[in-house]
């Protein structure tokens, strides 16, 4: 009996650790890059080449004659590197991509983290307000997608010392967006 319960216990950790697992894209050359976008944001042209992996979410797509920019809304992100979409803004960089990248696949709030190293500091602006934007040359991303699933709230409904499970009414579920690789 011990050694069953001891079996699934090792093979429930296997699972959860697959689960969160760093994608090989996002695997950088050290093995602690810089995740924390208050540091990159004050990186200055003494840092130029320092490995950052930061995610959230695209704001817009900018294809040039040799690469593309993409404008990403920061998130805070797992150790797995999955924007936690859920929450505030910590503020935009610009990833710059090496050719072509199509807008339809980089649509505009979709989540993404990229990996790439720090280039400069590049203002420029957010509707009329002008921004300091770090900027990154990416050197591998992951795009994820966003499933939302419906959960049913299966809970009996008591009214006094009398419970039952038929509901009548609407809104008796939750949605719940989670992110999840392609």
């Amino acid at each position: 009996m011990k050694l069953i319960s001891t079996g699934l216990l090792m093979i429930g950790a296997l699972l959860l650790t697959g689960c969160s697992t760093l994608p090989d894209s996002l695997k950088g050359r050290m093995d602690q890059p810089v995740t924390e976008y208050p540091v990159v944001a004050s990186m200055t042209a003494a840092n130029q080449g320092e490995e950052v992996r930061m995610g959230g979410m695209i704001a817009s797509v900018e294809n040039r004659e040799a690469d593309s920019v993409v404008e990403i809304v920061a998130l805070p992100t797992s150790s797995a590197g999955r924007p936690d979409i859920g929450a505030s803004s910590l503020g935009r960089f610009k990833a710059v991509f090496s050719g072509f990248v199509d807008p339809a696949d980089y649509a505009k709030g979709r989540p993404i983290t990229v990996l790439g190293e720090f280039v400069e500091q590049q203002m420029g602006k957010v509707g009329d307000y002008e921004y300091a934007y770090p900027v990154l040359s990416v050197k591998g991303h992951q795009l994820w997608n966003i499933e939302q699933k419906v959960i049913d709230d299966d809970r009996p409904y008591c009214y006094g010392l009398y419970c039952s499970r038929v509901r009548v009414g609407v809104g008796t579920g939750r949605v719940q967006s989670v992110i999840t690789l392609p």
